[in-house]
């Protein structure tokens, strides 16, 4: 039984129309096709969180403008002007949401914002266009837990602390290169580069301490984790049925990568080009 495996990237890219043509194209043809999460699922995850205000909102007390104070609330205030939202809108985001919305650089919050799909959208369409069926990798509870999890004094001290590095997380800088990496198919050093970049801004070794144990945290919980735990569904599923199994790049290299988990689960893996033929 063969699969394929994609890394993709999450926001829309002009080059994501060949390597999905080149999906079209594989053999032999997959019969399933895994995700992080299914369009369905991420309907579902945000219905959740409209259900549940008190696992992203901060329903009582102050809110950010009062309790990060007019110097750190401004830093926030800029970085969402320039993704064209008005910050009251934020004002009562937990600390963990406010960090997915400033996760993307402007750039890409435009794209975002015009309809144009990343790599996985697309992958979900093809495989709907082609009456294939999908499955999540991630669960909707999982998820949940494992980005809201932390109690609110505890985000807030996190976020105070990287606003006080004085730093935008996604600068557009900082995401052209990444999207040179992804296209050169050199995906570890992405998160190498990231983290140089980051420690930059750590001036002291208190800052830089910290500064590691945050990554390394972020590292377990977002990589390391989740990998492990899709490993234990695509080790059964992939013994019997030819899949495509699409998500996102930074989860395929490493010791604890999809790509050598599943090695060690005792199957063979063969890199094969990303473009096709004519498009080399």
């Amino acid at each position: 039984v063969v699969s394929h495996i994609i890394g993709t990237f999450h926001v829309h890219l002009p080059q994501h129309a060949a390597m999905v043509a080149r999906l079209e194209d594989l053999t032999p043809r997959p019969e399933k096709v895994f995700l992080e999460l299914t369009d369905e699922d991420q309907l579902g995850f945000q219905r959740q969180l409209t259900e549940n205000p008190d696992s992203y909102l901060i329903q009582s007390g102050p809110s950010l403008i009062d309790r990060l104070g007019p110097d750190l609330w401004g830093r926030v205030a800029v970085q969402l002007q320039e993704r064209g939202m008005p910050p009251f809108l934020a004002a009562r985001y937990q600390p963990w949401f406010l960090g997915m919305t400033l996760m993307l650089p402007p750039c890409a919050y435009e794209t975002v914002k015009s309809g144009k799909k990343g790599l996985d959208q697309q992958i979900s369409a093809m495989a709907k266009a082609n009456n294939l069926p999908t499955q999540s990798l991630d669960s909707i509870d999982g998820l949940l837990t494992m980005l809201a999890s932390d109690p609110l004094d505890e985000q807030m001290k996190d976020l105070r602390w990287s606003l006080s590095l004085n730093t935008d997380p996604a600068a557009p800088d900082l995401m052209g290169a990444m999207i040179a990496m992804y296209l050169d198919e050199t995906i570890q050093l992405i998160w190498e580069f990231n983290t140089a970049e980051t420690f930059k801004n750590a001036a002291g070794q208190d800052d830089k301490a910290r500064l590691a144990a945050l990554l390394k945290q972020a590292e377990d919980d977002l990589i390391v984790a989740r990998n492990t735990a899709w490993i234990k569904t695509l080790k059964a599923e992939l013994i019997t049925t030819p899949s495509l199994v699409a998500v996102g790049a930074l989860h395929l290299p490493g010791e604890t990568g999809v790509l050598a988990q599943l090695q060690g689960a005792g199957f063979t893996l063969t890199r094969m080009p990303l473009k096709s033929p004519e498009n080399n």
